[in-house]
């Protein structure tokens, strides 16, 4: 049995925020999306999926549909198969009006080349072009933190231990955008902002290391801030992706709050087992856990609160997904709300079904840039 035509993906309509203060600068949208890579779409994975629905064709058209109906400027992806990225992605969205970069994890793929998911970042090239592009692997900042930071040899009981730990093949890109038509000089703005930098990241995804998640997230914002202080500091950031971490972790903490709080048990995960190898201390001090970037998270900016889950199967329903902003040069005019449950599950119990093709829920956001240098008053 096959559907004719998959069942129409649900109109997302955005949702304004209240916004109030100066006239902002050019607008764009971003949208992040986890489109469930075709060698996680097994199956045993989704019972209740029908099959032909878990096939990467018919999903990829779904998910196609989906982001090109959101109009994006932005497109931040995670959970993107390498072979598919060459022999699809690209070229569709690249047809579509987008150019891309990709990064694929670390890992040797499963035995068979291009076997192994990554992360995509594309931009409408009649918003923004390229102005530089980066991509940062974890398992390189781990080995980096052990012999540089920490002066650990790497093949000592303590250094392996550590390595095995962190090293878990997840990657993130950062690239640095220019509008095509840049907002000119004016009396109000001298020095308008006309770049931001987007990043994109899907970390490690099994739920008992929230230590090694909230490692890669702290990681990741040294290295954004370093890049973005070597760039003048009025660079606009955003940092979107699957976080896998839900809003009570110490992850959500460190990107909204710029700390984690030292009793936080994420933070306390070897305490008692100190000379269990397998679950070395691999963080710092809780107070040496920080960064200095104010961000602010889109949905819960513009709705009051993070949706009710952007993740939804029959195993876990939850918010695994944001999209954070540099709230000194950045704000957020709009974002779609999740579906409710009862949308969700029109044609199957859980995602994947006919109609949402991955088990992730897309978020889409206006943003808008602010500031740039005012004259004197």
């Amino acid at each position: 049995l096959v559907l004719s035509r998959s069942p129409d993906p649900s109109k997302r309509n955005l949702i304004t925020a209240k916004t109030s203060g100066p006239r902002g600068g050019e607008r764009f949208r971003v949208v992040t999306y986890n489109i469930l890579a075709e060698i996680y779409a097994t199956q045993q994975q989704y019972p209740y999926c029908d099959f032909w629905a878990l096939s990467w064709d018919y999903r990829f058209q779904n998910i196609l549909r989906e982001i090109i109906d959101a109009c994006p400027d932005v497109i931040c992806m995670q959970e993107v198969q390498a072979d598919h990225y060459d022999t699809h992605v690209y070229s569709a969205l690249s047809d579509a009006g987008f150019e891309g970069v990709y990064k694929q994890k670390t890992r040797a793929s499963m035995g068979l080349a291009g076997k192994v998911d990554g992360c995509a970042l594309f931009w409408r090239r009649s918003k923004f072009h390229l102005v530089e592009s980066y991509s940062i692997e974890f398992n390189e900042l781990a080995q980096r933190q052990a012999t540089q930071v920490l002066g650990m040899n790497p093949r000592s009981e303590e250094g392996m231990a550590y390595l095995n730990r962190l090293s878990k093949d997840n990657v993130a890109q950062l690239v640095v955008l220019e509008l095509v038509q840049p907002s000119l000089s004016s009396r109000s703005n001298r020095d308008p902002i006309n770049q931001v930098c987007i990043a994109n990241t899907h970390l490690y995804s099994n739920k008992d290391f929230p230590d090694v998640k909230l490692w890669q997230s702290w990681q990741l914002l040294q290295e954004l801030e370093t890049f973005v202080m070597s760039r003048g500091t009025n660079l606009p950031l955003m940092i979107c992706g699957d976080f896998n971490s839900t809003p009570d972790t110490a992850v959500y903490d460190l990107l909204s709050r710029q700390a984690v709080h030292p009793g936080h048990p994420d933070v306390n995960m070897s305490n008692g087992s100190e000379n269990d190898a397998s679950q070395p201390n691999i963080l710092p001090d809780a107070m040496s856990i920080s960064h200095s970037f104010q961000l602010g998270s889109v949905y819960q900016t513009v709705m009051g609160e993070e949706p009710k889950s952007t993740n939804y199967t029959a195993a876990f329903k939850g918010v695994l997904d944001y999209m954070w902003y540099s709230a000194s040069n950045l704000r957020p005019l709009s974002c779609a709300p999740v579906p409710d449950e009862s949308v969700l599950t029109k044609y199957g119990e859980a995602l994947p079904s006919t109609q949402y093709s991955s088990d992730h829920i897309m978020l889409i956001s206006d943003m808008q840039i602010m500031g740039g240098s005012r004259p004197p008053s």
